[in-house]
């Protein structure tokens, strides 16, 4: 038995050294993971000390390391201080590391786990979205833990339940991006099927993921549920390629709601939007259109709507790609259309707690995207901001540098000022493995 169970773990080892293909794609969410089980005819189950269920288990992950500098004049309230420590978010140093697992039980059915452990370093400011309470700089736990089935029922169909990454409106109205800490998810069940050129989805989701207090340090949101839906379709031409439209409803169900603090509730509002993109020539254009219908429980019922066009310019052909493009951006918003923010940045590197769907905010943004070579991508970026409850600056320049340092190593930094001399800088590094 002692010689079996040896032997085992020496097949083990060598089976888990050996890089295996590549299996990339939607789960995962990295530009790379790898197989580490053999195919199942070949090996199948090792002994009594390695057994894989799955037919493979891909495991990948990313490690990020990033900073945060920021200074404001001496009448500026944008750094805090012990007199005042709720002036602004100054400096931080932060990292956070992603375990992905894989498993692809057979042909229909998979899973999938992804751990999260984040923390911002001893002596940084407090990080607000490194925490689901907001309470402390760390996390630690599962962040995304579902399964997915296709065709089970011999319809076609998609069915996904558990915790999972979701977005509606890229992350504008619901959802978050890659920019966090601990990017936001929801724990419900999606079913989709495509129809030709249609997709269309159904989801029912709970709303207690990390991102969900009112604004106010209060979890109040957790455990709001909704229902919705998505659809797409492929029209199959260039200049307007395809159509996407969703609607959300607040069902009440879960609601830690008390009238009596005056804090925001999402449990009967509802979310109608709409987008469409394409390309003619050089230009590539998207616009999205969407409204939240705000039901007040202790006064008048409000709408608001929003909006964003884009326009992006290839221009690599004209300069030798040292221009290699020209962006246009305009936002407007009457108030606030998010329930789980992910729109940071979406307002410039200075307002990234803004976000041009969090208030009565609108934006122009004029962008030039350079690659001086291959690994190089350089951003500039001009914002003109115009806001009823201004939290800074109208005028906004940031200057952003990204660069692949090695395969699966990557660099990033970014600054932003303003007319009122507030200034901060990012610098991050990422490690996909």
């Amino acid at each position: 038995m002692h010689t079996q169970r040896l032997t085992a773990l020496a097949l083990a080892a060598a089976f888990l050294s050996g890089h295996a293909w590549a299996q990339c794609g939607f789960q995962s969410g990295t530009p790379q993971c790898f197989s580490f089980a053999p195919p199942p005819p070949q090996a199948g189950n090792i002994g009594e000390d390695l057994i894989l269920v799955s037919d493979k288990l891909a495991i990948s992950g990313d490690i990020r390391m990033r900073t945060r500098n920021a200074w404001a004049p001496s009448s500026g309230n944008y750094t805090p201080t012990s007199a005042n420590p709720a002036a602004g978010v100054g400096d931080q140093i932060s990292s956070r590391v992603r375990l992905n697992f894989d498993f692809k039980v057979n042909e229909k059915v998979s899973a999938f786990a992804q751990f999260n452990f984040s923390e911002v370093f001893p002596g940084g400011d407090a990080y607000s979205d490194a925490d689901p309470n907001g309470d402390t700089n760390d996390f630690d736990g599962i962040a995304q833990a579902y399964m997915v089935t296709r065709d089970l029922l011999g319809l076609d169909e998609t069915f996904r339940a558990g915790r999972s990454y979701f977005a509606l409106a890229s992350g504008l109205v619901y959802g978050s991006c890659d920019f966090l800490q601990f990017p936001a998810s929801g724990t419900g069940m999606w079913l989709s099927r495509e129809f030709g050129p249609v997709r269309v989805e159904l989801f029912g989701i709970d709303n207690n993921g990390t991102i969900t207090t009112n604004g106010l340090g209060n979890d109040i949101a957790d455990g709001q549920r909704f229902v919705g839906g998505t659809s797409r379709i492929d029209l199959g031409n260039e200049y307007f390629s395809a159509i996407e439209a969703y609607t959300l409803f607040g069902t009440g169900d879960g609601d830690k709601f008390d009238p009596t603090q005056g804090n925001p509730d999402f449990t009967d509002d509802s979310w109608f939007g709409i987008a469409g993109m394409g390309k003619l020539d050089r230009f590539t254009w998207n616009a999205e259109v969407a409204q939240r219908n705000d039901d007040v429980p202790t006064g008048s019922d409000t709408t608001f709507v929003g909006y964003r066009t884009n326009v992006l310019a290839d221009t690599a052909d004209l300069t030798g790609d040292i221009l290699h493009r020209v962006r246009y951006t305009r936002t407007d918003a009457e108030g606030r259309l998010h329930i789980n923010p992910g729109d940071f940045n979406s307002a410039g590197l200075l307002h990234q707690y803004g976000g041009a769907w969090r208030s009565d905010l609108s934006t122009d943004q004029l962008g030039f995207t350079f690659k001086p070579a291959e690994n190089w991508t350089v951003d500039l970026a001009y914002l003109y901001l115009d806001s009823t409850i201004q939290s800074g600056g109208s005028h906004e320049v940031d200057l952003m540098v990204a660069v692949t340092l090695l395969d699966g190593a990557h660099a990033w930094v970014g600054y932003g000022r303003d007319e009122d001399d507030r200034e901060v800088l990012f610098t991050q590094l990422t490690v996909f493995f």
